[in-house]
């Protein structure tokens, strides 16, 4: 049997294997006990279009409705528009079934707590207690009531219009490509799209969860990208995962970017118009901090997890964040991973600046980044202590290891931690010299393997 992964990425795992009825009302239950304790009493459910995401959605609603939680139900919906809702719509708490980036096979139960932000570490605590304990059903005449609404989709899409200068994008009259990998993006994302005054073309728009495509957005999973945005003159391609909290962008001509430059290009714009901090996690490309450094900003990092950048946001009062794998946080319109402000942001860099998207990036340096992962079963801890000795670096130990260093004048950092969301450890590095960098991570690799 596979591991059921527990942490602030949700609980998650393999239908049927990992993942089964079972354990979903143990941590539903533990939801329910928490929102009580909280004074709570409604909640905002949504999922992806995975096929086993009908299932779960009906049986979380019944085991809340059973302890008293009246259940709002989204129907498939992107993550970002869940979030958006329970905060804008004072809701006790959300949760949203997706597994996110992971294969169809998987599935999970993502926690939101009031405020539309996703639990932190110290929360999540608080409801993994309530897995052990005794609650009771409530009597018939208490029990919660359930209703489907997706109006949430429209609060999403009108949040996002008074936030950017919508006009001057329709205007352009941009002829966009959208890949949302038959899920929850397919629907919301071509009406934003095309209240920008677009031309949308969907490849892989049928919101049936049969992913075409590998779930995660990244240049190896939309290698069809290239052809169609020849064919169709595109202005620029957008992807998104399966809960379209992750983007990632084409140019026009045909070049499918680094997943790294979605976010890049969101701070490039959002610090145009008003410079303030910037919160990336530990894995984030240096192009972020690049960027920030032209504006006069600071870049401050965080443990990798959108909890962990969200209470960073917050902390730090920061203009801007988010993630490389995609994620752009802009809490002037969500504070949460969110493709649809990300798209929208940078739909106003291009026609602000009257730019192609390759006219903008080529005129940032280039990074060498690598993300590699690898399956390990032992004591992690005792190999970064061995990794930490063969370097000459700076280290970060907020989460797994992080190096930083220079070599032969080109700075290298390399981050090793165990994954929030898979079985395995990951590998991530960046530097100017690709040679420094790929020896560096086998070398990494050579002291896991032993």
């Amino acid at each position: 049997m596979s591991e059921l992964k527990v942490s602030i990425s949700g609980i998650r795992g393999i239908w049927a294997d990992s993942l089964n009825l079972q354990n979903i009302l143990n941590y539903t239950k533990a939801f329910a006990g928490y929102i009580a304790k909280i004074g709570g009493k409604r909640v905002l459910l949504g999922r992806d279009a995975r096929p086993t995401g009908h299932l779960i959605a009906n049986y979380v609603a019944s085991i809340l409705n059973a302890y008293g939680i009246d259940v709002i139900d989204a129907d498939i919906i992107p993550t970002p528009t869940v979030l958006l809702g329970v905060r804008k719509l004072n809701f006790d708490g959300g949760i949203i079934i997706t597994a996110s980036h992971n294969p169809v096979e998987w599935n999970a139960l993502k926690f939101v707590k009031k405020g539309g932000i996703f639990f932190g570490e110290k929360e999540l605590k608080s409801i993994l207690s309530f897995v052990q304990k005794n609650i009771k059903e409530k009597p018939y005449s208490k029990v919660g009531s359930y209703l489907k609404d997706n109006s949430i989709e429209e609060l999403h899409i009108k949040t996002i219009l008074e936030n950017i200068p919508f006009k001057t994008i329709q205007k352009k009259r941009f002829k966009v490509i959208l890949d949302p990998i038959n899920s929850a993006g397919s629907k919301i994302t071509e009406k934003l799209l095309k209240k920008l005054g677009c031309s949308v073309f969907m490849v892989n728009g049928e919101m049936n969860g049969r992913f075409k495509r590998g779930a995660e957005p990244t240049p190896a999973n939309l290698k069809h990208l290239p052809s169609l945005i020849k064919k169709l003159k595109a202005d620029v391609a957008f992807a998104q995962d399966p809960d379209a909290d992750r983007l990632v962008i084409a140019d026009e001509k045909g070049n499918v970017l680094s997943e790294e430059l979605t976010l890049a290009l969101a701070i490039d714009y959002v610090l145009s118009k008003k410079n303030g901090n910037v919160v990336i996690n530990l894995s984030t490309s240096s192009l972020c901090e690049w960027i920030a450094n032209r504006y006069n900003s600071k870049c401050i990092r965080t443990k990798v997890g959108e909890a962990n950048v969200v209470e960073g946001i917050i902390r730090h009062r920061a203009t801007i964040g988010g993630e490389g794998n995609g994620g752009v946080i802009y809490p002037g319109i969500n504070c949460a991973r969110d493709s649809l402000a990300g798209i929208a942001l940078i739909l106003s860099l291009l026609a602000e600046r009257n730019k192609t998207v390759s006219e903008i990036v080529k005129d940032y340096p280039v990074f060498t980044i690598r993300k590699e992962k690898m399956e390990f079963k032992g004591d992690l801890s005792t190999k970064l202590k061995e990794i930490e000795k063969c370097f000459p670096a700076k280290i970060d130990e907020r989460d797994g290891l992080r190096l930083e260093w220079e070599e032969k004048g080109k700075k290298i950092w390399l981050h090793i931690r165990t994954s929030n969301t898979e079985p395995v450890i990951r590998i991530i590095g960046e530097s100017e010299d690709e040679k420094i960098l790929k020896n560096s991570i086998e070398e990494i690799k050579k002291i896991i393997r032993g």
